[in-house]
């Protein structure tokens, strides 16, 4: 039995599919303690239970986006680690290529207090947005490309409250940090997830990924 397609009826139908097939999606990853912090106080990230295997995870998620959006506070963070690392004959192979991809993908700074942004040789396509507009995200979202990942507990919240994010990846660390910052901090209504899949570390870390919950 052939498959056959009514122009009349069928076209929007057809349209939709084909956009929603090349449709961007926003992911949102972060680090979290078993008590729920994805920072200690001071901003403190030294609990963050790293090795050669999350090192090639990070390049395989890397991988999956071509664009990083970055609140201030993230975005200084990277830029003031990643373009040295790339010249640092200390760091191991799947640092470097961390770094190569931090470095040259496309990264948007959502700040009103930054005057302006740099690019390095080491730290390229980079651009301040000091407005953050959903429209212009969900725009975004229809070109075809690879997915945009969120970076900043700030900036994360403000795109779960226009309901932007995708995608929600939790790597729990198997440590407790006793206080901090909570990754839904400023978070004043219910978000409701559903787990679509989990992955596991040696390092004891377990990957959680979740999407935002289908509506009744």
């Amino acid at each position: 039995m052939k498959f056959q397609v009514d122009p009349k009826k069928d076209i929007n139908l057809i349209a939709i599919k084909l956009i929603g097939s090349f449709m961007r999606k926003v992911y949102l990853f972060m680090m979290l303690s078993i008590d729920g912090y994805f920072e200690g106080p001071n901003h403190d990230l030294s609990w963050h239970n790293v090795d050669d295997e999350f090192n090639k995870f990070a390049i395989e998620q890397l991988r999956e986006a071509d664009i990083m959006l970055f609140g201030r506070r993230t975005y200084q963070l990277m830029e003031s680690f990643w373009p040295k690392a790339a010249n640092d004959p200390k760091m191991s192979k799947e640092n470097l290529e961390v770094a190569s991809l931090m470095n040259n993908t496309p990264k948007l700074v959502f700040s009103r207090t930054l005057d302006g942004v740099e690019e390095q040789k080491n730290w390229k396509n980079v651009r301040l947005v000091h407005d953050f507009n959903p429209a212009e995200i969900r725009r975004m979202k229809k070109q075809p490309g690879k997915g945009m990942w969120v970076g900043g507990s700030d900036l994360a919240v403000s795109f779960i409250k226009e309901g932007l994010i995708d995608e929600f990846r939790f790597m729990i660390n198997p440590v407790t940090i006793g206080a901090g910052t909570s990754i839904f901090k400023g978070l004043d209504s219910k978000l409701n997830l559903e787990l679509i899949k989990t992955r596991t570390f040696k390092s004891g870390n377990v990957l959680l990924y979740y999407q935002p919950a289908s509506k009744p």
